[in-house]
């Protein structure tokens, strides 16, 4: 996988702007770095793709990928997910610290944000249903056969 770690990048660009988070000047930066993706005034991409991955049967679990290609050919990912007690997300942007060379690579890393979220979820101490911890092991298993059947398809 090759990733592309941009924090270095980022962080010279807020150590630059007292208030970078609200600098025209700063997001102009990021939006060169990226290649000048079409982005909201917050720095979040216009255009992608979303995938979305319920958990079979249980229609409030489900996991979700936001995918972007700048015009620089790297891929931002984002995630989000959702669980009757919880959720959480984002969308992709200019402020992402990670890039992929290839939209493979961006699902392949956001499946495994996803997992990782899933197994908090299910390892969660404390007052949880008596079935969250089952529901999110069935979340985890749904996303990794999503994986394998994504990396199987782009084997040929």
């Amino acid at each position: 996988m090759t990733v592309i770690d941009l924090s270095e990048q980022i962080d010279d660009i807020c150590s630059r702007y007292p208030k970078y988070w609200l600098s025209d000047e700063a997001q102009r930066e990021l939006l060169a770095l990226w290649g000048g993706p079409d982005c909201n005034d917050c720095g979040v991409f216009e255009r992608g793709d979303t995938i979305c991955i319920p958990l079979d049967g249980q229609k409030s679990w489900h996991g979700e990928l936001r995918i972007a290609v700048a015009p620089n050919g790297w891929h931002a990912v984002s995630t989000s997910y959702w669980y009757p007690q919880g959720g959480g997300g984002s969308s992709p942007s200019v402020w992402n610290r990670t890039a992929y060379t290839t939209r493979d690579e961006a699902v392949a890393a956001g499946i495994n944000k996803l997992i990782a979220t899933f197994e908090g979820v299910r390892d969660c101490k404390g007052y949880a249903p008596q079935n969250q911890s089952d529901l999110a092991q069935r979340m985890i298993e749904t996303l990794k056969a999503y994986l394998s059947q994504t990396r199987q398809l782009s084997l040929f």
